[in-house]
């Protein structure tokens, strides 16, 4: 059974955060927004600065999405937690896109995605 996730840049409410962790297994990821949610409403715009749609047209949203709700709830610091989400993302698109595609992702967020960087999509952009 699948679950129709929101539309790109939709807020999403919380209620509705706590019915997707359920249905992919993020208990951890629920458990920890549940106890501290950040402050800013949660949107993701799918795969910030990559196409959300693979050359013969697989759509990669649904990882794009699950990776931007682990780094809007991210805590600074939590430099395993990221790791975690950045593996999780280039394991979804190597088994549901291309293999060599989701090792070129983990590579960009791990360059791109660091709570360092002025980004809107850097870890922790939740609790900016």
């Amino acid at each position: 059974m699948s679950i129709k996730l929101p539309a790109r840049c939709e807020p999403v409410p919380l209620e509705r955060i706590r019915a997707i962790c359920e249905h992919y297994g993020l208990k951890e990821l629920w458990a920890q927004i549940e106890a501290d949610p950040p402050p800013k409403p949660f949107v993701s715009d799918g795969c910030s600065g990559f196409p959300n749609a693979w050359i013969d047209g697989r759509d990669l949203y649904e990882g794009c999405f699950i990776h931007d709700l682990c780094y809007w709830a991210g805590r600074p610091g939590d430099d395993l937690g990221r790791l975690k989400a950045d593996v999780w993302l280039m394991l979804w698109v190597a088994e549901h896109v291309d293999v060599h595609l989701g090792v070129l992702m983990f590579g960009g967020v791990r360059a791109g995605g660091s709570e360092k960087l002025p980004t809107p999509w850097r870890w922790g952009f939740g609790r900016d």
